[in-house]
């Protein structure tokens, strides 16, 4: 079931928790423009899509946190409703079209493998979104292509930090050292009351997170 959130100035965020591993894809948008754009792309797409189609949103531009399965299962098919440009980090880009290196053929998934050609997108890039200014933050170590997103007060962590915890590093293409280097010498340099949105679960803050998080010292 989705969950409203919050408002940000004009922007509004909706949460779509999605699939058997929960992935959360979230939906910003502009009421008065009713433009939006989406983070992560995981099937089903159902829900997401017909809240899109329902509220006459234009869709602007997809941006994928990273290339494990759960966050691309659903974008060869979304993409077919919504012909739109999708940003990746190109370190990603084997695991957006191998799927041995996005897990879903390991974990007994149906593969998957985006036919469709990205936009690389690198650290400190902007995204525009209207008058907005979405900041690319390269996050690498739970893939080498990870990416959080900074837009105003908001951070999309993708599976990099989560709520006391941090994402995994057990995985082929992970590692341990530099998801702490990512976490603590660029996310822990925010601000402490910037709001994380993380790729699964609930949502913390910078602060919070610095302050109470066990994986990182």
């Amino acid at each position: 079931m989705a969950l409203m959130l919050e408002e940000n100035g004009n922007l509004s965020l909706k949460i779509f928790p999605t699939g058997d591993l929960g992935t959360n894809a979230y939906l910003i948008f502009n009421e008065q423009s009713k433009d939006c754009f989406l983070i992560d792309c995981p099937a089903p797409i159902n829900e997401y899509r017909d809240f899109i189609l329902k509220n006459n949103f234009n869709l602007r531009f997809i941006i994928i946190t990273h290339g494990h399965y759960d966050h691309t299962d659903g974008l060869s098919e979304f993409l077919e409703s919504f012909p739109v440009s999708f940003y990746i980090q190109k370190n990603d880009l084997s695991m957006l079209v191998n799927p041995l290196k996005n897990g879903s053929l390991v974990l007994g998934h149906l593969p998957v493998s985006i036919k469709q050609t990205p936009t690389f997108c690198k650290d400190d890039d902007i995204i525009t979104f209207g008058e907005e200014k979405i900041k690319v933050i390269e996050t690498p170590g739970h893939t080498l292509g990870s990416i959080s997103l900074l837009l105003g007060n908001w951070l999309f962590s993708g599976d990099t930090l989560f709520y006391h915890s941090v994402g995994r590093t057990d995985l082929p293409f992970s590692s341990l050292e530099y998801l702490q280097d990512s976490i603590k010498n660029k996310l822990f340099t925010l601000d402490s009351q910037i709001r994380v949105f993380p790729g699964h679960g609930n949502p913390t803050s910078i602060g919070e997170e610095k302050e109470n998080n066990p994986f990182i010292e």
